[in-house]
């Protein structure tokens, strides 16, 4: 359609007026979008990295936590490895001597019933004239055998009972002792755990600020970015009108990260187990 030329060596006609000015405003939405990319670059740049870091520490410190547990498991099967080891080697070592010991008594106890043979039948006739006296004899030495063995028997009671008596008494001052060795023990773990624990909260609160000031300037930057983008959608109405393509566009994408729940009021509250910084709590171990 034909616009109308205005008089004049100077003069633009309408359509190019109009042209230059919706050349303008593209030229103004185009610097508005990359502002706007950068700043959204820039966030999600630092976001990432800070949850790059952060799964990194996690798995270096599962790494090591599985390392410390194989390392523990590896030392307790050689231990045990050893320990069978010198249990068999007992084992063979005393079954060796008991079949040695066997041996030799079996050999003595032979020996010595070739002997009483020997013996019985050379004095087997001089008994049958003898055994009158050796009954009698035999009866005298069987009531001071048994004297003595009374005798004996109670002095072995007597020191019997003063071995349990002592060995009590040991016993008692030994469990005292290592009680008190026992609680002296707990005392200074108490005091490292105490000291410990002290030392970590005083290094989670020194990360606190730093950690806070960034979540804050990461949420400035967004609501920056949301301020240029809602004064730049109003420079686009009021220059192109609220029907404009360009219009339009930025207005549906401004729409989308509304409803995918990206506002101000949404970052600035965390819910259901995330932390301010946009994280999720990590639990305190010990």
């Amino acid at each position: 359609m034909s616009q109308q030329e205005v008089p004049g060596d100077e003069g633009l006609s309408m359509g190019e007026a109009v042209e230059d000015s919706h050349g303008g405003a593209t030229a103004s939405l185009h610097e508005a979008h990359k502002v706007k990319k950068a700043v959204e670059s820039n966030v999600k740049a630092i976001e990432n990295r800070i949850r790059f870091f952060q799964r990194e520490e996690e798995k270096i410190w599962r790494d090591l936590e599985e390392v410390r547990r194989q390392a523990a498991t590896i030392e307790e099967g050689r231990s045990r490895t050893l320990e069978k080891k010198l249990a068999d080697r007992t084992i063979q070592q005393a079954r060796s001597l008991a079949l040695d010991q066997n041996r030799q008594r079996a050999a003595v106890q032979k020996q010595a019933g070739v002997e009483q043979r020997k013996k019985n039948q050379f004095t087997q006739m001089r008994e049958k004239q003898l055994q009158g006296q050796e009954q009698r004899r035999i009866s005298q030495e069987i009531s001071r055998q048994k004297k003595m063995n009374d005798a004996q028997v109670r002095l072995q009671n007597s020191e019997r009972a003063v071995a349990m008596q002592r060995q009590q008494l040991e016993a008692r001052l030994k469990v005292n002792q290592e009680r008190a060795m026992r609680i002296e023990r707990l005392k200074e773990q108490h005091d490292t755990d105490r000291i410990q624990a002290e030392r970590e909260v005083e290094e989670v609160e020194s990360k606190l600020p730093a950690l806070e000031a960034q979540e804050m300037e990461c949420l400035q930057r967004l609501q920056n970015s949301r301020i240029v983008t809602q004064s730049v959608l109003e420079e686009l109405e009021s220059s192109l009108g609220a029907r404009s393509a360009v219009t339009n566009l930025l207005r549906q994408k401004q729409r989308q990260q509304a409803d995918l729940g990206f506002d101000s009021q949404d970052l600035g509250s965390p819910a259901g187990g995330i932390s301010t910084g946009g994280y999720a709590e990590r639990p305190v171990t010990r």
